[in-house]
């Protein structure tokens, strides 16, 4: 080989060579900071404040089990969750997989002699993919796009799951309050089947009237066994919420408390809410790699350099391309494909901001609704019934009331409760709703990006 060829032939593989191991030597402290990050953004948009933090230990049964206690395990403990998580932690390590640069091949072919030869014939080529090389930046770029689309789903996630779990948490709480009156309520009947069979023993009330009682008893029996099943069930459904389903789930629930309202002026943010964001960075992404594809460097072209030598004894240092040309099918639709890809992730984009602003919208206007009704019924029905059950009760011990109409005032009132009950663990159910739906939209004020998506 001429001496000039074969010094440009070495320059040529040194500064391949070169540029390898300097793309494959690149520090990445990318993954190892989002994971912090990641963890942080979780607690912040499912938890209130810092006084709950998600902890991998199961509640305990000894003391009332708060819905902020439940979402901190659920964050920790719930699998499905925890492998949403790892997606996010994954799409981190792929743009560190980008910046640390293309994986060298290496090909050693040595031929066995069936002749007497001079040598043994050897080929060693050490190639790359050129096309990673060139398209770094623009897939890096792309790479960091979906870190922080991953990023925003793990948080939207958080949101939602946080928001079930408030759900299963008032539901629970709810069945806990329908066994609590249903047991009074069966008390009441028992005391009530009880007076009238005796006044029925003694002459002094009809057959029809005990009977009636005793209807009632059965009635109430009834009703406690299916606020018994209700309360096992809505329990079972918390737990496996919050990752416990196998652990000991008998516990004794908290009052749920509804937040404060947030300002209607919240819904000209959903545009901030993770779930939009995640769209808009996936459809950034789109547009890179699209671009890509218009350009045709989304085809893969290897580059290398090696030694090599024949039987004869010459030696040689190989230099090795190789390309798709832009003929063909591939070549004839990439600028159709690309515009395709285009303009279905802008309106990917554009359908998840209006579900945004839809999903809050409507959440705002059911937690108004809902919570009108129950502090409603609390200031009116069940006031009225407690007021009523209040004189009946003096009027019994003035001699004014008899015992049945006093009971029967109870029994009244157990109703409104139950009905009241109910209405306010909807209004809890309809409030945790809008905080998902509104969840993360201080991320984005905070933020200008989720810390994941940095390089």
């Amino acid at each position: 080989m001429p001496k000039p060829l074969l010094r440009a032939a070495r320059t040529h593989a040194v500064f391949v060579l070169t540029a390898l191991f300097a793309a494959a030597c690149t520090t990445t402290d990318h993954h190892d900071a989002s994971r912090d990050a990641l963890e942080r953004d979780l607690a912040r948009v499912a938890l209130k404040g810092d006084a709950h933090q998600p902890t991998t230990t199961a509640p305990p049964t000894d003391r009332p089990l708060s819905a902020e206690t439940a979402v901190a395990t659920a964050l920790a403990r719930n699998p499905s969750f925890r492998a949403d998580v790892l997606g996010a932690h994954e799409a981190a390590l792929a743009v560190d997989a980008v910046a640390l640069g293309p994986t060298p091949m290496l090909m050693l072919e040595i031929g066995a002699p069936l002749s007497a030869t001079a040598t043994v014939p050897i080929q060693a080529l050490l190639t790359a993919s050129l096309t990673d090389l060139i398209t770094r930046d623009d897939r890096m770029e792309a790479a960091s796009l979906r870190a922080q689309a991953a990023h925003l789903a793990a948080i939207d996630a958080a949101a939602t799951l946080a928001a079930t779990v408030r759900e299963r948490h008032a539901m629970a709480w709810q069945a806990q309050e329908s066994l609590r009156l249903a047991h009074l309520r069966l008390a009441l009947a028992q005391v009530q089947a009880d007076r009238e069979s005796a006044l029925a023993a003694k002459g002094l009330a009809s057959t029809r009237s005990d009977q009636a009682a005793s209807s009632m008893l059965a009635a109430a029996q009834s009703r406690l066994e299916q606020a018994r099943a209700s309360h096992s069930t809505s329990l079972r459904a918390l737990a496996i919420e919050m990752g416990c389903a196998l652990d000991r789930t008998d516990w004794i629930l908290e009052r749920p408390e509804l937040p404060a309202l947030p300002e209607q002026a919240v819904l000209a943010s959903s545009p901030e809410t993770p779930a939009a964001r995640m769209a808009i960075a996936l459809a950034a992404a789109t547009r890179i790699e699209a671009g890509l594809i218009r350009s045709g460097l989304a085809q893969n072209a290897n580059i290398g350099s090696g030694y090599m030598q024949d039987e004869e004894g010459m030696q040689a240092i190989p230099i090795v391309l190789q390309f798709a040309l832009p003929i063909g099918g591939e070549g004839a639709t990439r600028d159709e494909r690309a515009a395709l890809l285009d303009e279905a992730a802008a309106l990917r984009a554009d359908a998840a901001l209006q579900q945004a602003h839809a999903r809050l919208a409507d959440a705002l206007d059911r937690e108004t609704s809902l919570r009108v009704a129950a502090q409603a019924l609390e200031r009116t029905m069940l006031a009225a019934a407690r007021a009523q059950q209040d004189r009946a009760r003096t009027l019994a011990e003035r001699g004014a009331a008899t015992t049945k109409e006093r009971d029967e005032l109870h029994v009244a009132c157990i109703e409104a409760e139950t009905e009241t009950n109910m209405a306010y663990a909807s209004a809890c159910i309809a409030a945790a709703q809008r905080v998902a739906a509104s969840a993360g939209i201080d991320l984005a004020r905070n933020d200008d990006q989720p810390r994941s998506a940095s390089r």
